[in-house]
Formats: structure tokens, sequence, C-alpha cells
């Protein structure tokens, strides 16, 4: 019997088809970024700050609660990467940091590629024990943190942004771009 391919192998009770993103928590952005980009040569990071009015109907822990965060993201080939200090408000980057040294906090999924809407994607992450433990709105992309942390060892985020969703620039560029 041949070996089955594990990238085309799914489980009987898969969902989560694609890993989109891994998000590294940090004390302090702009140094992470730049250790990534001079050290590692991943890079350019486009970066900004998460804020309202752009960043709204904020939760943690199944309560309205505003936050802010610096955030910085990369790509290498299809995977992103994404830097987040936290600001202002209580949320589980304070919480990450709070019990760990910096580093991987959760990885991203997209919306679009579990297959379902928004309500189903709440329901069938309840449905196996994970509850929603922040969320939030920018501009027009919607996320979910779901606590997968006992699981798996990281929490998951489910991002829903919509196709025609264009990038704001950034507040700059590292390494700067011409």
């Amino acid at each position: 019997m041949a070996n089955p391919d594990p990238v085309k192998t799914d489980l009987p009770n898969s969902f989560i088809s694609e890993t989109r993103q891994i998000c590294i928590v940090t004390r302090d952005l702009d140094a992470m970024v730049r250790r990534y980009a001079d050290e590692l040569g991943i890079g350019p990071w486009w970066v900004n700050e998460y804020k309202a009015p752009d960043l709204f109907d904020t939760s943690y822990r199944g309560k309205a609660q505003p936050y802010s965060m610096r955030l910085a993201l990369a790509w290498t080939g299809a995977l992103n990467w994404e830097i987040i200090q936290p600001l202002d408000g209580q949320s589980i980057y304070h919480d990450f940091l709070e019990h760990n040294q910096e580093g991987i906090q959760h990885v991203g999924v997209m919306l679009g590629d579990l297959g379902m809407n928004w309500e189903e994607c709440h329901a069938s992450f309840k449905a196996r024990g994970f509850e929603a433990i922040q969320e939030g709105s920018w501009k027009r992309v919607k996320f979910c943190y779901f606590d997968t942390l006992a699981s798996s060892g990281t929490i998951v985020e489910v991002i829903d942004r919509p196709a025609d969703f264009e990038r704001p620039e950034p507040l700059y560029w590292y390494p700067e771009q011409t």
C-alpha cells in the first residue's frame, strides 16, 4: 500500500484546510520587525496601528472591550507573517505577554478556506469545544480568535477579508520601499 500524500489527505473531522498566517506577539514591534527583516530576510514589513474608529466591534472574553495594537505584515510566498504589539485595552495579546516570552501567539486561517459563513464558523468551533475569546473588525475585515490552546498549543484566528479589500498605505514600510 502506497503512503498517501499528506498534503492531499484529510482526516474525517478536518475543517481547517490551509493555514495562512503566523503571528508573533511582542513588546517592541519595531525591534522585532528589524530582526525579522535584517537577520531572517523576511519582509518588507507593512506597519500600521489598529485603533478606533477603524478598529471597532471589539470584544474580549465575551464582553465589549476596546483595545488597540501596532501591527506589521510581511509575506513569504502565500504565508503571511504578522507581528503585533498590544497598546491600550485588555486583549489576548496582553495575556500572552503576561504568561510567556515574546513569540508565536496564534495562527490564522481565512474564512473563505473553511467553506462556511461567519455564523457557521462560530457554530463549528463551538461544537468542537472552542469558544470565541476575542473579536473585532478593522475597516472591512472581521476577525475572531478561538481558544484552541489546550488542543494545539496556540490560538486559531479566523479572518474574513472581502475579496475586493485593498490594504491602505501603511504608516511606514521596513525596510523603506521606494
